[in-house]
């Protein structure tokens, strides 16, 4: 028997799905986003990916800790998440943010079309990054220790 190590779920297929207005699963198992077609293996093998990646940078959180960077975790993993299912299902190779290869197959995509992937995967990336940035520097309150130690001027005395 192999040992397994635990990796908390910041982030799951449903929350994935849910916020990258996916359809599907179709008869095959298959999900729907931006037209193109992506697996369930695929999709959740992104999501846990993510989760191990957050995982790896804040060992310490799980679900249900008080840490305020819990929240900063679940949403960097969302980001990563769904950055990463839209790259896979566009083949993983962007050429020019407008063609894309799936295969031997190259597909150009409408005006429309472009501007609205190319937008979302900056979007999440923007996101990514921001979260990133919180998670590794929220600032927990502290009260001052040698407050009352400091020297004050309460004016000149003659």
């Amino acid at each position: 028997m192999t040992w397994v190590p635990f990796s908390p779920a910041f982030t799951t297929l449903s929350e994935v799905v849910s916020h990258l207005n996916v359809t599907g699963p179709d008869n095959n198992g298959n999900y729907t986003v931006f037209g193109l077609t992506i697996s369930t293996g695929c999709l959740q093998s992104q999501i846990d990916h993510a989760n191990k990646y957050i995982a790896s940078l804040v060992p310490t959180l799980s679900p249900g800790c008080l840490d305020p960077r819990y929240p900063f975790a679940q949403l960097a993993a969302l980001d990563l998440a769904c950055m990463s299912v839209l790259v896979a299902a566009s083949g993983g190779m962007l050429l020019g943010a407008a063609d894309y290869k799936l295969g031997d197959l190259f597909v150009t995509k409408a005006p429309v079309g472009k501007f609205s992937f190319q937008s979302a995967v900056q979007s999440f990336q923007d996101s990514f990054t921001r979260n990133i940035m919180n998670l590794s520097t929220v600032a927990i309150g502290a009260k001052a220790r040698l407050g009352q130690e400091v020297p004050h001027c309460r004016g000149l005395r003659y």
